[in-house]
């Protein structure tokens, strides 16, 4: 081995700290942001809220960093120069604007255990304690579907009861509303509804439902047909009356976990036949520095403790608001960007949205595709057709010779060529490229496969309904 001394060029990407905060401020969500901010205020005392502008202090802040080093800053010039600016809403919001009211909150609905407790609260007084209790806890074992999940010796043995006071309990929970609530299995949720329907108890077609589900859903009609001595038009008929049913009785409640309150980034309104894109200022929440803090900068000598702590304090403070305010315009600019190119959907949102990926919106406002990518992470936008995550409008592609077109547009097409084909002779994958091919868009069997899976639509042998 020789060891010697070389002297070598490079260049090298160093992320300093602030650069690594601007990175994440700017992939925050709205909320992300608002904790953020909220922590920052709570660390940083120079830090505050106001219904004011925040240009003035982002151009002071830059005029005091080109000025001199981050240590050495002429507060003063900086304070004066910041003071000078009146104080209005941000980015030309109106401060008297009503930010908040009642619309921006959910209402909140009774969840499916609420409803249940409800209704079994009223045959309490016809039970003993204990068997209230039992029943309280069986209805807190049942899930958002609906579904009795606990195992039945399992309940024995907590409850400390036997087999028959567990089935009066169960009976009573599963003659509640929704029909088919408390069941143990698919099959008892759609026989107890079957039941108040009036099929009797021990008849053919509950046998059917208990014995032959399986073979319902795969269209084994002949062996049903074989097994059971029901015609094919019986089989027909009742497969429709089970259509009516619902598999899982407690999905029409609101689950108190699930919910989520969406704080969209910006919106896109309709002016006539031109696009009004707007950011959501609620998102970037506006900060300034305290004026208190301010004047005790002024007042306390330059190199004492206190003006050190509040220089580092100060500077800590102007990067968040440039970070939040270059996080505001880069969204802006994406959705701007949005707006333009996707235009034809705001107008017609069924056939109109084209394929877009992230190299393109970045070639439109000159940044970066992993910026784009971070900007677009977790934000919303409120439209015309609803309030849409920014990701929704970027989109796989296929040519049709003249446009490119996303893959919702491709699946709008496949879901309208399956609701007008003929049920007794329902269109296969591959029959459904050619007729794709036809339109002039060349999609690979595979991906009309998955597309139709998306969409929830069974494959062709399963939709086939049978002939009478």
């Amino acid at each position: 081995m020789k060891l010697d001394i070389n002297i070598s060029q490079s260049q090298k990407l160093i992320i300093t700290q602030e650069m690594r905060q601007a990175i994440e401020i700017l992939q925050m969500t709205a909320t992300e942001l608002n904790n953020l901010i909220e922590k920052e205020t709570m660390e940083n005392p120079v830090l505050d809220f106001r219904e004011g502008p925040i240009k003035g202090e982002l151009a002071a802040a830059d005029k005091s960093r080109n000025e001199t080093q981050a240590s050495d800053v002429k507060w003063d010039e900086y304070i004066s120069y910041m003071q000078s600016y009146p104080v209005i809403g941000q980015s030309g919001a109106r401060s008297d604007e009503k930010e908040y009211g009642f619309e921006n909150f959910s209402y909140r609905e009774n969840t499916l255990h609420e409803y249940l407790h409800f209704q079994f609260s009223v045959l309490k007084n016809d039970l003993s304690m204990q068997e209230g209790e039992v029943g309280d806890y069986l209805i807190d074992c049942i899930d958002d579907n609906g579904y009795l999940i606990v195992d039945e010796n399992y309940l024995l043995e907590v409850l400390s009861i036997n087999l028959i006071q567990y089935q009066k309990i169960l009976s009573l929970i599963q003659s509640l509303d929704p029909e088919g609530v408390g069941a143990r299995n698919i099959e008892e949720c759609l026989s107890i509804q079957l039941q108040n329907r009036g099929y009797e108890k021990g008849s053919i077609y509950l046998k059917l439902v208990n014995n032959y589900l399986k073979d319902l859903a795969e269209r084994h009609y002949k062996r049903i047909e074989k097994e059971t001595g029901l015609t094919l038009e019986e089989i027909a008929l009742f497969k429709d009356a089970l259509k009516t049913l619902e598999p899982k009785p407690g999905r029409e409640f609101s689950c108190a976990e699930s919910v989520s309150y969406v704080i969209p980034d910006g919106k896109i309104e309709i002016r006539g036949d031109e696009l009004l894109v707007t950011v959501n200022e609620i998102s970037a929440p506006k900060l300034h520095i305290s004026p208190y803090y301010q004047k005790m900068l002024k007042q306390e000598k330059q190199g004492s403790e206190a003006s050190e702590y509040l220089s580092k304090k100060m500077n800590g403070a102007i990067f968040l608001i440039k970070s939040i305010e270059q996080r505001r315009q880069t969204i802006k600019n994406v959705i701007q960007a949005i707006a333009a190119y996707q235009k034809e959907f705001f107008f017609n949102p069924v056939t109109g949205l084209k394929a877009l990926t992230l190299k393109d919106i970045a070639e439109m406002i000159e940044m970066h595709e992993s910026t784009i990518s971070r900007a677009i992470r977790g934000k919303y936008i409120e439209t015309p057709n609803g309030t849409l995550p920014l990701k929704f409008f970027f989109k796989r592609g296929f040519s049709d010779g003249q446009d490119d077109l996303s893959s919702e547009v491709v699946k709008n097409w496949i879901k309208e060529l399956i609701t007008q084909e003929d049920k007794k002779k329902p269109l296969s994958d591959q029959k459904i490229v050619e007729l794709l091919k036809a339109k002039k868009i060349d999609v690979a069997r595979r991906t009309v496969a998955k597309y139709r899976e998306a969409l929830n639509i069974e494959s062709s042998s399963k939709r086939k309904e049978v002939l009478l």
